[in-house]
């Protein structure tokens, strides 16, 4: 009994700690944040990838994947019961004889000789259900970190709306006091007063948008990575490449190494070692039994038993579960080819969004600073009395707009080129850097020993 209560224990922490590693990959210890720290890229996907729960729940379908395995592979090892008797008769018909105890503990062992094949094809079955359930982990950890990395660059964004508003609602404010001066020498008509006003009060309405939306975007960011960051200071630590090579050597490697189409492999070879799983039931099975009598008042021994079952009509059912489980596995090779075209277009998509803001980041750059210098010009003509006001205003409200749409594609190209790295199954805790990526022979290895797009029709 003690033996069986030590073996009914389960060590849970150990059991989180097999899909931890495969989460984890080996990384240095979590991180924290205390209030007033400064959180970087870097961390808050550290942080995401240790705290969310999505993560941790689609761990235990890897854990139950492994366990699985371990019940397919029991069905190789014998099983041994001990099942005591003891039994009591007393009749009151004097014939029968006195009351009777009879204390039997018999030892039952049985083992599984030949089973069609259904065993070594489930564990080959289960094999490939534990590779496609640990790809589904890391391909969903792809998908958070992105949301993450997302979540982190709206914020930084409004936040340098805040800025640029506020910088331009100073100078706003600076000019609006400096033409009420003016009129009040009579050099300034009413009209100018009021466009200066509203240009004001315009401004204030987008900083209190913007405001607002920081506030979300930061309650956002904080239940992603569960950790109260919603104060915390941000400081952007990434840099996306100047370029990027062409398309179809992504997609090569897309092909090869994203965890959602390895994830599809894995579960075609699974749904093919169901076929032979549902097919080895018009096979016989062979099991030997054995039973041993530990304790018998007046008795004692063993006695084996081998029985064979041999299949010969079961009214179509084995028929039905053999088409059964060739429809499954016809499913699945067409959701894997499905996908891996689905994968080519994401690639090609993410890659013509980040060039193209690549070159929008280019030519904002250039459309800021003709902004500002038409903005200082028309200032000097106002003040020397060649410029009517509303130019000036006209010129200040296109930097501003400008500006603003620098600060976004900014932020946008760099969310762009994580949005290409997960369409490539290359997001990770370091930005997409620190794996070597393969090259484009190695991926087109990779390729030729992965399963065929199409599906295999026949037995």
């Amino acid at each position: 009994m003690a033996l069986l209560a030590g073996g009914c224990a389960i060590d849970q922490k150990s059991e989180v700690a097999t899909y931890r590693k495969v989460i984890d990959d080996n990384r240095p210890a979590g991180v924290t944040v205390t209030p007033g720290q400064v959180v970087t890229l870097t961390e808050a996907l550290s942080l995401a990838n240790q705290n969310t729960e999505n993560l941790s729940v689609q761990g235990e379908t890897y854990l139950q994947a492994l366990i699985d395995k371990d019940v397919a592979f029991a069905a190789f090892l014998p099983t041994v019961n001990l099942a005591p008797t003891y039994t009591v008769a007393n009749s009151n018909n004097p014939s029968y004889g006195p009351q009777t105890n009879r204390p039997v503990v018999p030892a039952e062992g049985q083992i599984n000789l030949f089973n069609g094949f259904r065993d070594y094809h489930s564990l080959k079955a289960a094999d490939a259900t534990i590779e496609q359930k640990k790809q589904l982990v890391l391909d969903l950890q792809q998908t958070i970190l992105l949301d993450v990395a997302q979540a982190y660059y709206q914020t930084l964004t409004d936040e340098q709306s805040i800025d640029v508003l506020t910088n331009s609602l100073v100078l706003q404010r600076a000019n609006l006091d400096n033409i009420k001066a003016q009129q009040q020498v009579g050099t300034a008509s009413p009209l100018v007063v009021a466009q200066a006003e509203s240009e004001v009060a315009q401004t204030l309405v987008s900083l209190s948008q913007s405001r607002a939306d920081v506030r979300n975007d930061r309650a956002m960011l904080a239940y992603l990575v569960d950790a109260p960051i919603e104060e915390n200071p941000l400081r952007d630590d990434f840099q996306p490449p100047a370029s990027v090579e062409a398309v179809r050597p992504l997609e090569l490697e897309a092909e090869a190494g994203r965890q959602d189409l390895l994830a599809a492999n894995a579960a075609m070879k699974a749904a093919r070692e169901n076929v032979e799983v549902a097919f080895g039931q018009y096979y016989p099975t062979l099991t030997a039994n054995l039973n041993y009598i530990l304790y018998e008042e007046g008795a004692s021994g063993a006695a084996g038993l081998f029985s064979v079952n041999l299949p010969i009509f079961t009214a179509g059912v084995i028929n039905a579960d053999v088409r059964t489980a060739w429809s499954e596995f016809r499913q699945a090779a067409l959701t894997q080819a499905q996908l891996r075209r689905q994968i080519d277009q994401l690639v090609e998509t993410a890659y013509t969004n980040y060039i193209l803001a690549q070159t929008q980041l280019n030519e904002l750059e250039v459309e800021v600073k003709a902004a500002h210098d038409a903005y200082y010009y028309a200032e000097a003509q106002y003040k020397a009395g060649t410029e009517i006001y509303l130019n000036v205003l006209t010129a200040q409200n296109t930097l501003l707009t400008t500006q603003l749409q620098l600060t976004t594609v900014q932020f946008n190209t760099k969310t762009a080129y994580f949005t290409l790295l997960r369409a490539m199954g290359r997001m990770n805790l370091t930005s997409g850097l620190s794996a070597r990526r393969p090259t484009q022979e190695e991926a087109i290895r990779r390729l030729a020993t992965q399963p065929a797009t199409q599906p295999i029709y026949g037995q």
